[in-house]
């Protein structure tokens, strides 16, 4: 259980939609146009630092330093466009819209503080109808330090006029935890198995456990308002 909250801030991609099919398909295909080959399983394991960072790693490895830096601005508007005209394959996880209907019912302020980009995570909430029950959105084009920074989450705080002792961040990754654990913010792991997989989902379990942060499964986030109340 966690006590005393009154402000709930979701992560995006993983926690509360699964966006795989559009964010890493949309990756793989801007790189590829770049002659740089990844698979889905060497994404996930740099997911999670918004598209700068993603792009940049495979850039940086396969074309040296100094092309990356000279392709990188081109590769991420590639995604990005890519990226959206694949917004109808984003879907909506199990009970999200039901969690966050009851959330705004009991009275929560309810936010989102996510990696990706403004304009993508206007159109997914567009898309799936949720727009409208969150008080703040913060992206990656909101911070200069991204996750595990928690930048984006004292930056969220502010935008809700709330209190980090007071406030919740529910998330699927290290990058999250990592995140809330630095600002001395109540964490609650959605454990999703969506981006976070194999060792790396076990490291994360461990990590959730040691310190005594509340886990959900991919079919349990209806239990998050139950660990709120």
């Amino acid at each position: 259980m966690v006590k005393n909250i009154d402000a709930v801030i979701f992560d995006l991609d993983g926690t509360l939609v699964d966006s795989q099919p559009a964010a890493l398909g949309a990756a793989i295909e801007a790189l590829s146009r770049l002659g740089v080959t990844v698979t889905a399983a060497e994404l996930r394991e740099q997911f999670g630092g918004g598209a700068r960072k993603l792009l940049r790693y495979f850039l940086d490895r396969d074309l040296g330093v100094e092309e990356a830096g000279r392709l990188i601005d081109g590769a991420i508007q590639q995604r990005s466009d890519i990226q959206l005209s694949l917004i109808d394959r984003v879907t909506l996880l199990p009970n999200a819209k039901e969690l966050l209907v009851s959330l705004k019912n009991g009275g929560y302020r309810l936010a989102l503080a996510t990696m990706s980009s403004r304009n993508i995570v206007g159109e997914v909430l567009s898309h799936h109808g949720i727009k409208s029950y969150f008080d703040a959105v913060m992206t990656a084009d909101d911070v200069v330090h991204v996750k595990p920074d928690p930048e984006i989450l004292t930056k969220t705080i502010d935008l809700l006029s709330g209190q980090v002792g007071r406030a919740l961040y529910v998330g699927d990754s290290g990058h999250d935890l990592e995140a809330a654990v630095s600002l001395g913010m109540a964490f609650l792991l959605a454990d999703t198995g969506i981006y976070v997989r194999g060792e790396t989902r076990e490291r994360l379990r461990a990590a959730a456990e040691e310190n005594g942060f509340p886990i959900v499964s991919l079919d349990g986030l209806l239990d998050i308002y139950e660990a709120v109340r």
